[in-house]
This record gives C-alpha cells, structure tokens and sequence, in this order.
C-alpha cells in the first residue's frame, strides 16, 4: 500500500504515500485526530500532505491526457473533453480547461512530469512551466532540466519573474511579439453572486495593469491612509476600485448628453422608514445605503400606475443644489471625520438630519464626509465631528 514518508508519523499513524502507479488507502491519512500534534507536526504535515497531492494531481493529469488521446468525451457523447471533466468533476469549466492544458502540455515535458509524479513540484508551479514552453517549445525543449530545477527551488513570488528573464533572453524577438499576444489575451469578467457580491477575475495586459496598480495604490498603500484605518489590504483595494469608478462618474464625463450616474427605482416608503432591502443591478443593498446614496444625488419625481407602469418623469434635481454645495466645500474644506483629509471633491454631503425624515437641506444640518466615513456615518450613528 505505499511506505511511509520518510519513516514519519503523525499520532502513531504513519503517514503515506502513493506507491508506483497504485492508488492506496488514503483514511490514514485524513484520520488521525491533530489535537495533540504539535506545531512541528503540523508544519511538517502540510509539507508531506503538499507533496502527496502534487503526486496525486500528476497522477489525475495522466488520466485526463490518456482520456483524451483515447477520445473517451466523443465516445461518450460530449463535445469536448473539458465538457466531460466538468460533468465528471463538477468543477467550473476554466478549471478543467486549465487541467486539460496543463495534462496535454505535459506529454512534451517529461522532466517536469517526473518531477510533478515525485510530488517534488505544485501544480500551480507545473501549470506556469507549462505556459512558459507554449510560447517557446524548442527554448523550452532545450532548457527543461534547468527550468525544472528552479522551479523547485525559488519562491512563489520569484518563479514567474525568472521565467519571464529566461524566455527575453532565449529568444529576444519572441519576447517582443509575445506583448502583442500579451495585450490580445486582456479581459474582464463581472458576474454578480447568489450571495448579491459581485466577483470580478481578469487579466490585464503589463501597461494597462501598471496603471491599474498605481491607481488602487493611491488610495490603498499605508501612506494614504488614516493610521487609525482597520481594514484589511484587500478591502483597502476594493474601496478604492469603487472610489475611482465613483470619481469618474462625478466627473461629468459625456454618455449621450448626460452625466453617465446610477438609476434607483425605489419605494418612497422604504426611504422613509430606512428598513429592509433593495435590488440593485449589482445585487441587494440595505435601504439604508439608499438612503446614503440618496444624501446628495439627483432626484426624479416619476409618477406610475398600477405600481409599476411610469405615466410621468418630472424634472431631474439636486437635493443638494450647486449653489448650496460650493458653500458646503467653503466652509469645511473636506471631510469632517477626525482624521481625515480627503479633499472636499471627493466627498459627499452629508444629511445630519435626513432629508426622508423631514431635514432640511441647509448649511447648518449638512457636513462633508468623504465616502469611508459617510458609510460609517449611516451605520453607526452618532459619528465624531471634527472642529
């Protein structure tokens, strides 16, 4: 049934392995209690768990390259074999259609398969060496012992660095055109989620991506942030994604004749009473981030019928008048929160009263937030004012 992983064991159970093309009981594995482990143990455990599933991944893309050399998807009445891995699997199609590749590659990079059977490379490190002979076969061909050898050896971070020194200097003119193959494969997926999220996964060519990362950067790195912020780098990221794609809509850029802005189509009611939930494009939001949005937007009176059927849209106004607003930037310069310098244009007004519930929309029952702090100053009432 295998040996044990270098003679190791885990609470009196020894770990093991795969033995040579058979694929043993693996329920000692998975059954040991880890309570009494100690912290060695475990590192040393996800090691060998690490290696034992590289072995199994090596494994499971021989079967996938054998199945479709074999043509066993057409014989089984599907189109493709990335359409019968996904029914076999249940895995979403990018994912067999990344298994496909990498188990196809394969068959023409012997020294990385047997490193990958040995459990000595990841996957993902397999999946990378992979791509990188499919823009230079012959270099690759050439160089794959070496290639492997690092692979095993560097870091995650460096790996995909030394790859792509390796194919600039093995074939200069491939690596020039290989930035028009580059910029063709750009693309950008945004799907909402049954949770309401919004998941977003792409690729960007290196220039359109520098861009990218120093924008988010400008609003995400330590530097421009409050010492006190706690959110995560991730969420730090996230906001800021939003906050430029909020700055470019309030910037007045022309879409048809009108500033290009959000539609809500929302019962009075729930502005009133600031309970419940609200469909947007995106997904579900709280009224309470409609009533939010609705601190300093413009407003459109629409009569309707029958619920629903709109008779009569009135005309579009500022609940906040431009008038009314250069005062607002006069006289707090930006956002009030403690703290906090963002500059007055990239701020909202605030309603300390709201107007759905009777405020009004005069200098005195408004303050600039910016949109962090206008967030926090809807969810968690009273906020601190800076003086």
């Amino acid at each position: 049934m295998g040996g044990v992983i270098g003679g190791w064991y885990i609470g009196g159970v020894s770990v093991v392995a795969l033995s040579s093309g058979v694929l043993p009981d693996l329920s000692a594995v998975f059954g040991f209690p880890l309570g009494n482990l100690p912290d060695a143990g475990l590192a040393e455990g996800l090691r060998q768990l690490g290696r034992l599933s590289s072995r199994v991944e090596a494994r499971r893309a021989e079967f996938i390259a054998e199945a479709d050399r074999r043509g066993v998807a057409r014989q089984a009445g599907y189109g493709s074999t990335t359409a019968w891995l996904m029914a076999l699997s249940g895995d979403p199609a990018a994912v067999c259609r990344s298994r496909l590749a990498v188990a196809t590659s394969l068959q023409e990079m012997p020294e990385t398969q047997a490193a990958f059977a040995a459990g000595e490379v990841s996957e993902p490190r397999v999946r990378l060496l992979a791509e990188a002979r499919a823009l230079a076969p012959e270099q690759f061909a050439r160089d794959e012992s070496q290639l492997v050898s690092q692979a095993v050896s560097v870091s995650s971070r460096r790996l995909p660095a030394m790859l792509g020194e390796w194919r600039r200097h093995t074939d200069p003119e491939g690596a020039e055109a290989d930035t028009d193959r580059v910029f063709a494969r750009r693309a950008l997926r945004v799907s909402p989620s049954w949770s309401g999220m919004v998941h977003l996964e792409g690729d960007l060519d290196p220039e359109g991506g520098s861009v990218v990362l120093a924008a988010l950067g400008s609003l995400s790195e330590p530097a421009a942030l409050d010492p006190q912020d706690t959110r995560s780098p991730q969420q730090c990221r996230a906001d800021a994604l939003v906050e430029i794609c909020r700055r470019h809509l309030d910037g007045g850029h022309p879409h048809h004749g009108r500033r290009p802005h959000l539609t809500l189509t929302i019962p009075w009611q729930a502005v009133r009473d600031g309970a419940g939930v609200v469909d947007l494009e995106g997904g579900p939001v709280s009224v309470e981030a409609v009533r939010r949005l609705a601190c300093d937007a413009s407003l459109s009176a629409v009569i309707v019928k029958d619920g629903s059927q709109p008779v009569e849209v009135g005309r579009t106004r500022r609940v906040v008048s431009p008038a009314l607003r250069r005062a607002l930037d006069f006289r707090d310069g930006g956002c009030t929160h403690p703290g906090c310098d963002t500059p007055a244009h990239w701020c909202d007004a605030h309603h300390l009263h709201h107007w759905a519930d009777g405020g009004a929309t005069t200098l005195p029952n408004l303050r600039l937030l910016c949109r962090r702090h206008h967030r926090i100053a809807h969810e968690h009432q009273p906020y601190p004012q800076r003086e």
